[in-house]
């Protein structure tokens, strides 16, 4: 009867993905926290430090690592922000941007693999259900690295 739970189903297919994902991008040094910190640097262009502490919603600490090991791989560059010299803005580079599409081909790949099963009508509807379901309250998406 447990197997039949929504929630338990997800959290094994998660658990799957989430090891799958790591594998892939530690293979470039990465992590889901690096990869889903320049996803963001690609959607939103240069960000303040403190906008990636709100979306990320880790300890400053942590931040700073991640944008550490980014600037170490020189995925990403910390410079100050000319309105404002007290302000850190992080800006993505080529490299980063070449490495998010790795990481973008990555999921792509795990992705059909585990939609094989389902033809194209069925695979849009999950996607579609997926996007409606909330997570727990207080839960973020880079929590669990």
């Amino acid at each position: 009867m447990d197997e039949e739970r929504v929630g338990l189903v997800l959290m094994h297919l998660g658990r799957d993905i989430d090891a799958r994902l790591r594998r892939q991008l530690s293979t470039a040094g990465l992590t889901p926290r690096h990869g889903f910190t320049l996803s963001h640097l690609c959607d939103n262009g240069p960000t303040s430090q403190q906008s990636l502490l709100d979306v990320l919603d880790v300890d400053p600490s942590v931040l700073v690592a991640i944008l550490n090991d980014l600037e170490n791989a020189g995925l990403a560059e910390r410079k100050r922000d000319p309105e404002d010299r007290r302000r850190h803005i992080v800006v993505m580079s080529e490299k980063g941007r070449v490495a998010l599409t790795g990481m973008h081909s990555a999921m792509n790949t795990i992705e059909q693999e585990m939609l094989a099963d389902l033809s194209p009508a069925d695979a849009t509807q999950l996607r579609e259900l997926l996007l409606k379901v909330r997570p727990p309250a207080g839960t973020s998406p880079c929590s669990g690295d």
